[in-house]
């Protein structure tokens, strides 16, 4: 079971005080509102694999991934499981939920790797947000990129080939901005997970990284992967599909 630290040290104020703000799901809220919501924030610590929240669990609380990485996924009636999302540090999720009229978590919370989650008491969020209109915009401008990186996924998932989506993948891991010609791209979860997350199955996954290494796009060790030609892979089977 995680283990939930409920009273706040004064260093776990202020440091979830600044991930607060920094976060576009807080970042309209006046200090005084912020101050109100770290009151009642809880801390959650887990271990890799442990579990946030599971598919159907009431859902009183909105998160922010503090250290580590959350994976989201749905299970289906078969045992299969599908990755949704793999959540890095900095980011929010189950933001949605608090607003749907049910209230239930959708998807399995787990984490990989000792992870720190911040939870966020729902409804509190939601009284705080109704006094200010500039939160409001910042919430509605958080669902609508949510929204648009679905429908994105969307897209990648249906239309583009295997390798185009590892690439895609592969270059979302670089620095915004990044103009160099290699980098190395150090595998921040399990390469089942990344494959389940691109919608390939781990043999062909396998398969695709060998193939791009054979086309001296890529230099595949255990948890890194080199991107030998960033510019090639940008412009990759841009117009192929499955």
């Amino acid at each position: 079971m995680p283990q939930v630290i409920t009273r706040l040290s004064g260093i776990q104020r202020e440091r979830a005080l600044s991930q607060l703000k920094a976060a576009d799901l807080f970042a309209g809220l006046e200090g005084h509102s912020l101050q109100a919501i770290v009151d009642r924030m809880s801390l959650v610590l887990l271990q890799d694999g442990e579990v946030l929240f599971s598919q159907g669990d009431a859902a009183p609380s909105v998160f922010l991934l503090s250290t580590g990485q959350i994976k989201l996924a749905r299970r289906h009636p078969n045992g299969a499981e599908k990755i949704i999302s793999l959540v890095t540090p900095g980011s929010t999720f189950a933001e949605a939920v608090i607003f749907a009229r049910g209230r239930v978590y959708p998807v399995d919370a787990a984490a990989i790797g000792a992870s720190t989650v911040w939870a966020v008491n729902g409804e509190h969020y939601c009284s705080e947000l109704q006094q200010s209109t500039s939160a409001c915009f910042s919430v509605l401008k958080r669902l609508t990129e949510r929204l648009h990186e679905q429908v994105a996924d969307i897209e990648r998932l249906s239309l583009h080939t295997a390798s185009s989506r590892l690439i895609t993948y592969l270059l979302g891991q670089l620095p915004e901005g990044y103009d160099g010609d290699s980098a190395v791209v150090r595998l921040q979860a399990p390469k089942n997970v990344i494959a389940s997350r691109l919608s390939i199955v781990p043999a062909t996954f396998s398969r695709t990284l060998a193939k791009l290494s054979r086309e001296g796009l890529l230099g595949v060790r255990e948890y890194e992967i080199e991107l030998l030609d960033v510019e090639a892979m940008r412009h990759y089977d841009e117009d192929t599909v499955v």
